[in-house]
């Protein structure tokens, strides 16, 4: 059995080595990683190239420790000490022979270091598949199957020089490792190195695997879990069973299995593994955890446990139907040698006999043989459908089932339509769905107290009708009603009647302007409503005068609405207003003719918030400062005056401006100063007045 491992876990390999990405463009590195286990270190490393891992073969590692934190301080000087007196190789050749024996990574990794030819047996099955890739990347493929093999065995990593136990540590340390290759000071080559950095304090646990499910079916089981959560942590997983309820659990043949990550097409992040059941119907428990680079292994997951489930491979098959007043009754049969893998029985239905069956009885007990149903349609079509417990089904031939039929179709409903300008009318309905179903008779009638007018000649199966009508009359609607039947021409009742109003084709007259007012920036307008009957609308649009854009619509006032404020307008600006009116059918009248308006903002301002004086006399001037927040301020005007003299106009400030310096002064005088904010639309604030002696 171990050939057949062998052989398994090759073929794997050669699996990761074809889906590889081209090996090659990158810069060789050292790669580094580290965990604690058992008051010791543990180092893994790798490079990254092919080249690089020849270069490391021939000439070894070196390994580097810094000392940086001491009992939990940072050291200014770190310790450093080489943990290496002589590069770290591969072991030599005959050091591996008695480990390959036992060990089939030992001996992949020992074949990729020494071997004369990199083949691998195929089991008499040939190697021309591996021939191919020894020919051409001979390299890459002692590579890739090297660092592999060190991946799923701690040991074989420390053979293979790409591993170090570091068991001089101490409590209260970190340390900074840095591993290198060891190129003789003659040798120009450039691998950069890798490092981790790591102490005691920093071990930590072992996630157990996650996810890990069992579906059970006939003598085999399919166990997955969940490899992406862990990925980082595990390279390959143990599966144990039990056969004993829990008591006793081995590890299955063929495991560890590897984990080779995830495929380029159709990714998935679980793994699978399919093991064989002796017999079903007796509980088998599994359980699984995972192996680190370390060889640390993983706590366990979850038991998952189940038993094999024999198909279902019988028939039922329907025997009878009996029809009466009540319904009908359906007898069917099954095998009783297979009741026990059968789960239960499901009834469905259809229309047609290959059409879509619909579940009607999701739950019949497998030891019922019979069932009456009732509310049956025009024509019926039943399978009986055995489930078993592995979740199979077999189903039986469809069974039609046709009883009397007096029943009329159901009325027709959602009836709805419009008429166009040309008097063309679209009705629809919503569709009957019987399987006799024939089709519908429409009517009409000018008034709803008419006698109706058949319109078709014969049902129609579609549920829409064009038909055409005088919109030059007195009557402003028209009705219609539709009836329906089917294939024995059972007629259902009348839809509800359907009122369409005739399409009104002459437009409203245009309301009046009766008066306008301007005041504090706001336009009030007044006018006289249309006198149509059918108006309903009053439109109220606006445009500048002198600036070419379209008319602005300012509001849709109800009927009899006679009066709009605009107080959206802008002061010092003349606007153009005009009306119009919208009926019932959103005709529009002409628009009447433009009121030209001015709109005056005469609206009370508020005097300056704060405004003081300083007197400095050192320096020959007097410093003024104001606070004003309201909006639209063009600019601020400045008003001085000696005592008992008239103020004039002194200075004119900018908007933004809220202080001002007068040097222009004289010793032992009084001044008075005013200050007034102007605004945009010409209105302005009161006078601020302030007085200081200089």
């Amino acid at each position: 059995m171990k050939k057949l491992t062998v052989i398994y876990l090759f073929l794997g390999i050669i699996s990761s080595v074809y889906s590889q990405k081209e090996i090659g463009g990158e810069a060789p590195e050292v790669k580094v990683i580290a965990t604690v286990a058992n008051n010791k270190i543990l180092l893994r490393w790798a490079v990254t190239t092919p080249t690089a891992w020849t270069y490391a073969n021939k000439f070894g590692y070196h390994i580097e420790r810094k000392t940086i934190v001491k009992n939990g301080e940072v050291l200014k000087s770190p310790v450093v000490k080489s943990l290496t007196k002589t590069p770290m190789k591969p072991r030599p050749m005959m050091e591996w022979k008695e480990f390959t024996e036992k060990n089939v990574n030992a001996a992949i990794a020992a074949q990729a270091l020494y071997g004369e030819d990199f083949e691998v047996d195929m089991n008499n099955g040939g190697n021309g598949l591996l021939d191919i890739i020894n020919k051409s990347q001979v390299i890459e493929q002692r590579f890739s199957f090297a660092l592999h093999a060190a991946d799923q065995d701690f040991e074989v990593a420390k053979f293979s020089g790409l591993a170090f136990e570091d068991t001089k540590v101490n409590e209260g340390e970190s340390y900074l490792y840095k591993i290198r290759i060891a190129f003789p000071s003659n040798e120009n080559k450039k691998v950069k190195s890798g490092g981790a950095y790591i102490g005691l304090k920093d071990k930590t646990p072992l996630p157990e695997p996650k996810e890990f499910v069992g579906v059970f079916k006939d003598k085999t089981v399919l166990l997955s879990w969940n490899r992406e959560i862990v990925s980082h942590f595990y390279t390959n997983y143990i599966v144990e069973k039990s056969e004993d309820g829990g008591k006793n659990f081995k590890e299955l043949l063929g495991t560890p299995l590897v984990d080779l990550g995830g495929r380029e097409r159709n990714p998935s992040n679980r793994m699978m593994y399919i093991d064989s059941l002796f017999q079903n119907d007796k509980t088998y428990k599994y359980r699984i955890k995972g192996v680190s680079p370390f060889g640390i292994e993983s706590p366990y997951s979850k038991v998952v446990s189940g038993k094999g489930i024999t198909p279902l491979t019988f028939t039922p098959f329907i025997t009878d139907v009996i029809v009466d007043n009540y319904g009908v009754m359906l007898k069917w049969e099954f095998a009783d040698e297979a009741v026990h893998t059968l789960k239960k029985f499901k009834l469905l239905r259809s229309n047609t006999p290959k059409g879509k069956y619909l579940v009607i009885n999701d739950n019949i007990s497998k030891n019922q043989r019979s069932i009456r149903l009732t509310g049956l349609q025009p024509i019926n079509y039943y399978k009986i459908v055995g489930e078993g417990f592995d979740g199979g089904t077999r189903e039986s031939f469809p069974k039609m089932v046709q009883p009397d039929d007096s029943t009329p179709p159901a009325i027709p409903s959602l009836l709805n339509g419009t008429i166009d300008s040309l008097g063309v009318v679209r009705l629809q309905w919503k569709q009957n769905v019987e399987i006799d179903f024939l089709g519908y008779r429409v009517f009409k009638a000018n008034l709803k107290t008419d006698e109706f007018t058949q319109i078709t000649f014969e049902p129609i199966p579609q549920s829409s009708i064009i038909d055409t009508v005088n919109i030059k009359t007195l009557n402003k609607h028209i009705y219609y009603k539709v009836q329906s039947f089917d294939k024995r021409y059972n007629p259902s009742d009348f839809s509800e009647v359907l009122e369409l109003k005739r399409p009104d084709i002459v437009p409203p007259t245009p309301p009046v302007f009766t008066s306008f007012n301007t005041d504090k920036g706001s336009v009030s307008l007044n006018w006289i409503t249309s006198k149509s009957e059918d108006a309903q609308f009053t439109n109220i649009y606006r445009k500048e005068k002198g600036v070419e854009a379209s008319w602005e619509l300012l509001a849709s006032i109800p009927l009899p609405g006679t009066e709009y404020i605009d107080k959206k307008g802008i002061p010092n600006k003349t606007y153009l207003y005009t009306a119009l009116t919208t009926d019932e059918s959103g005709l529009e009248s002409e628009p009447i003719s433009p009121l030209k308006i001015t709109i005056v903002d005469n609206s009370p301002k508020p005097i300056i918030d704060r405004f003081d004086a300083e007197a400095n006399r050192i320096e020959n001037y007097i410093q003024l400062k104001w606070t004003y927040k309201y909006p639209n301020v063009k600019e601020f005007k400045l008003y001085k005056a000696q005592e008992g003299k008239k103020p004039t106009l002194y200075k004119v400030l900018a908007f933004n401006t809220d202080n001002f310096k007068d040097k222009n002064l004289l010793i032992n005088t009084k001044y008075s100063y005013l200050l007034q904010a102007v605004f945009s639309s010409g209105s302005k604030s009161p006078l601020k007045k302030i007085e200081i002696n200089y």
